[in-house]
């Protein structure tokens, strides 16, 4: 990023191979749809090339392409006043050979996933499923590594809470 930063932009390219990816599945986690998440990824690496002048050396880039587009989702939210739904027209990957049961699991944890909150749904996307660590989501929301590590718990007990409410109500 640093050479993005200095004017080399035949260098960004580079950085939406490592990153564009892991930022449209993050995206795509949060939202539910296709389009924007593409959408918001691009604005992203547009933002990321205007404002690269603010990028600190020493500080972890994927802290701070994924604070741009936090920003930019929650930008969306205020203007769109997003609810979620499931698109089903893009599949996550799953698991080859899942037994109906298994199946029927990870549909009740994506819904449950989906009715959570925003900001404990961003939070729980970042540390499971994009495997960032917790010093790296602090420094991306905005506060102490232990204050995000209560968050994630915090999302934790309300996934947790929903899922098995979302499991009575399906046996009832």
């Amino acid at each position: 990023m640093a050479r993005v930063r200095d004017g080399d932009s035949s260098q960004l390219s580079i950085l939406f191979d490592r990153h564009g990816e892991k930022l449209f599945r993050y995206c795509w986690r949060m939202n539910q749809d296709r389009q924007l998440s593409e959408d918001l990824v691009q604005e992203a690496f547009c933002r990321m090339l205007r404002f690269r002048s603010s990028f600190r050396d020493g500080h972890s880039f994927q802290a701070w392409i994924y604070s741009i587009v936090r920003n930019l989702q929650m930008d969306h939210w205020r203007k769109k006043r997003f609810e979620a739904d499931w698109d089903e027209s893009y599949d996550a990957p799953a698991p080859a050979a899942t037994s109906l049961e298994q199946q029927q699991q990870t549909d009740l944890l994506h819904q449950a996933l989906a009715q959570l909150p925003p900001s404990k749904r961003e939070i729980l996307i970042m540390a499971r499923f994009e495997n960032l660590r917790h010093e790296q989501i602090a420094e991306i929301i905005g506060c102490e590594t232990v204050a995000a590590r209560v968050r994630l718990h915090r999302a934790i007990a309300s996934l947790k809470d929903i899922y098995l409410d979302l499991t009575q109500r399906r046996s009832a």
